[in-house]
């Protein structure tokens, strides 16, 4: 479980960050057995990113009332998260002065 205090000027968002959150975690579970962050280059998982913003570009135009428009950009996240975990396993450091007050419960 991860706790995470919604700063006061984000409360308005809050269903929506948890909303977003969530899907983003499915995908990320669903999708874990691909090993991306440790088995792609840096390049591969940004070419990967720009797939999913084209596939995004490509929903909006189709249907963007369609939920998928939604899980499409979750997608994005979920890339950009995944470019970040290949940067900290190459030894990339993120002092705590640069991150959130999430805490890992």
């Amino acid at each position: 479980m991860i706790t995470l205090e919604i700063p006061e000027s984000l409360k308005e968002w809050q269903p929506m960050l948890q909303d977003f959150f969530n899907g983003m975690m499915k995908k990320l579970d669903k999708n874990s057995h691909k090993k991306t962050p440790t088995i792609n280059s840096l390049p591969e998982i940004m070419d990967l990113l720009e797939l999913e913003i084209d596939e995004f570009e490509e929903q909006i135009t189709t249907n963007k009332f369609d939920e998928n428009s939604l899980v499409e950009l979750m997608d994005q996240a979920n890339f950009s998260f995944l470019a970040y975990v290949a940067l900290r396993s190459q030894g990339v450091e993120h002092g705590r002065n640069q991150g959130s007050d999430a805490e890992v419960v």
